[in-house]
């Protein structure tokens, strides 16, 4: 094997190997931020439904008052 076809063979793997390396990183990245997207579009959804299960009844005390 000549001095060429080795150099070939080894940039070939190193270039096979840093692109995985990226791509497992690009994917890490992208499930980060769909969760981060999911939670924010489920937040209000959740509330609402929590706050239909446990209605919150509100006092005398926690309305304004008038003034004279």
């Amino acid at each position: 094997m000549s001095k060429h076809t080795i150099n070939f063979w080894l940039l070939f793997i190193l270039s096979v190997a840093i692109s995985a390396i990226i791509i497992s990183v690009f994917v890490k990245a992208l499930k980060i931020i769909l969760m981060v997207v999911l939670v924010l579009a489920l937040t209000p959804i959740v509330y609402f439904v929590l706050r239909l299960i446990f209605p919150t009844r509100k006092s005398d005390s926690d309305k304004l008052r008038k003034r004279d």
